[in-house]
């Protein structure tokens, strides 16, 4: 959480915006704000989407820049990525939370954004919406998928593929934790018009 709430405050830093109109534009409290670029608070994965969203980013850059320091260039010619086990980036935002691992790079028009994710035992991710598509197929554990009114109990090798405007949460069932390849279109990950509500 250090290094996520310093890259918020680096890049908060660049536009010249101080606390207090980063967190208008986020309809964030600036309380809240403080304490995730002290990181002495976790921030959810929609919180953290909806700053990245007033940054001007993606997630997806987010994160690679976490990683590397430096953003990666989106132009040249490359339309064929390959990344080595060693070079996937790992984020979690807290002990407590879901852990990222993302399996691929930039390139020009590409559509989906791939990821590893490992959820933690006791680990709930609230019924939320957004933009897209998601597709998810379980590697390891028994996962509970809410996606609107109906829950599933899914274990290794089941899958499922859904409109992401439907609200929908996971929760890893029983004492052991869930791995997921997720893959999910590009529209959850991009900068869009128009900063929606959220709570911390």
């Amino acid at each position: 959480m250090e290094s996520v709430g310093q890259r918020i405050r680096d890049l908060r830093l660049e536009k010249g915006w101080t606390l207090k109109e980063l967190a208008a534009r986020c309809e964030l409290s600036t309380s809240f704000l403080s304490q995730v670029e002290r990181g002495l608070s976790s921030v959810s994965i929609t919180s953290l989407h909806i700053i990245c969203q007033a940054l001007g980013m993606t997630l997806g850059e987010f994160f690679r820049q976490l990683g590397d320091g430096i953003a990666r260039p989106n132009g040249g010619e490359r339309t064929v990525e390959v990344m080595k086990a060693k070079d996937q980036r790992a984020v979690n935002l807290s002990e407590a939370s879901i852990k990222y691992r993302f399996l691929s790079r930039e390139f020009p028009e590409r559509q989906f954004e791939i990821m590893l994710g490992e959820i933690p035992p006791g680990y709930i991710y609230p019924p939320f919406p957004h933009e897209g598509e998601e597709f998810g197929y379980v590697l390891e554990g028994q996962l509970l998928l809410t996606i609107g009114d109906e829950t599933y109990t899914l274990g290794p090798g089941d899958s499922y593929h859904f409109a992401a405007s439907t609200p929908h949460g996971y929760q890893a069932e029983g004492g052991a934790g869930v791995r997921i390849l997720w893959v999910q279109t590009l529209k959850y990950f991009q900068t869009r018009d128009g900063i929606p509500t959220s709570q911390e």
